[in-house]
């Protein structure tokens, strides 16, 4: 199922998952490998004037991956590194990775090892479901609501009163 937004074809996106296919083969005999997941990026759209957002998933993980539009060069001293990055859902914290043939990327592992899915589509329809709730804003609380009605916080008579302050 492609959404409008569904970037999977971008040739950024390509050049990520074939890499990810290459590395798969080293992936294989490892304890982590789950042969009922397929490699493939899922959701892939813009994100900020300058990248990508989407998830990769891959027989061992599931990641939500920021991928520059413009391959930036491969920097081992900033592989590991983590970075905050400002989704709709709110901030999360990204690590740096990336190698000679992608260029650096941010990643936030959302399942590592993937082992717990078992039927066909699985994975798949978990990855949607997490990247939707990332890229949605969280519904507005009532105390936000009267902040943008009144363009200040919201009153509280009993923190006025005692002279409490709200949190």
């Amino acid at each position: 199922m492609n959404s409008v937004h569904d970037l999977g074809f971008h040739p950024r996106v390509l050049t990520l998952t074939e890499r990810f296919r290459q590395i798969d083969a080293e992936m294989r005999d490892l304890p982590i490998y789950n042969d009922k997941v397929v490699i493939e990026a899922i959701g892939f759209r813009p994100f900020d004037d300058a990248a990508l957002l989407g998830v990769l998933l891959t027989p061992w993980f599931m990641n939500v991956i920021v991928l520059p539009i413009e391959p930036t060069p491969m920097d081992m001293a900033e592989v590991g590194r983590t970075v905050p990055v400002e989704l709709p859902a709110g901030p999360r914290t990204f690590t740096i990775g990336g190698d000679e043939a992608i260029g650096l990327y941010k990643f936030h592992s959302l399942q590592s090892p993937v082992l717990g899915f078992t039927l066909p589509g699985q994975a798949r329809a978990a990855a949607q479901r997490i990247l939707a709730l990332l890229t949605t804003p969280p519904a507005p609380t009532v105390q936000n609501a009267a902040e943008n009605r009144s363009g200040a916080a919201a009153v509280d008579r009993r923190a006025l009163l005692f002279g409490r302050r709200q949190s």
